[in-house]
């Protein structure tokens, strides 16, 4: 099974977590999550991996000092083409086998009889969610996933993508077999640049504006907490 590699150098004064997320743009009306991240210090080097393994899910969400957050309540490994169904079973909702759908397709149907957040992931963490899922309707995840990395400053595995990332997104493309890309941040001057290592793949932004973005979100949190 091939591992896929994001590595990250941070050369800025500040401390900034990578995340990796996804969006399926053949299946719409799906919360994108944080799906693999890491924290980096000033001058700090990390990354974060994963090999193409497809699981689904149900997902709780709560409020987290202002932030939307999935947890997983249960995962189970899938490949696609294959049909799941969300049942109310033991006091609690479960995902059971359901047969086959369409290659390239992963389909969960909710029977529970209550509201179902149903998810797709991979290599062992959710990535996506069709919230609020009636009894009686399904999520269906055409899997043809976009990839992409952004910066931010305050993050939690599972919160939803929503425009609070502090720069980005660079869309993550592995072509010719490739496997492992690198992204840099960097103050060059009065300028903001991320960038992926050795390409024209870049966002600048003026290095004052970063830092006022930063102060917004976070004051935001502290009053929605």
């Amino acid at each position: 099974m091939t591992t896929y590699n994001i590595d990250f150098d941070n050369e800025t004064p500040d401390t900034w977590t990578l995340c990796v997320y996804q969006e399926l743009p053949n299946s719409p009306g799906l919360d994108s999550v944080s799906w693999k991240q890491t924290t980096v210090p000033q001058n700090g080097n990390s990354g974060v991996q994963w090999s193409i393994q497809y699981l689904a899910a149900l997902a709780n969400y709560k409020q987290d000092g202002g932030k939307g957050v999935y947890k997983a309540s249960q995962k189970l490994d899938s490949n696609l083409g294959k049909k799941w169904k969300c049942e109310f079973k033991d006091s609690v909702q479960q995902l059971f086998p359901d047969g086959d759908t369409k290659d390239g397709q992963l389909l969960i149907t909710n029977v529970s009889g209550k509201l179902a957040n149903l998810a797709i992931g991979m290599d062992g963490d959710i990535a996506l969610v069709k919230s609020d899922v009636y009894s009686g309707n399904s999520a269906q995840f055409t899997v043809k996933p976009k990839y992409y990395v952004a910066l931010f400053s305050n993050l939690v595995q599972g919160e939803i993508i929503s425009g609070n990332q502090i720069h980005g997104p660079l869309e993550v493309v592995f072509d010719g077999g490739q496997t492992s890309k690198q992204y840099v941040a960097k103050v060059e001057g009065a300028t903001f640049i991320f960038e992926e290592v050795g390409t024209n793949n870049r966002v600048v932004a003026p290095y004052a504006q970063i830092q006022d973005r930063i102060r917004s979100l976070n004051t935001k949190r502290t009053v929605m907490a």
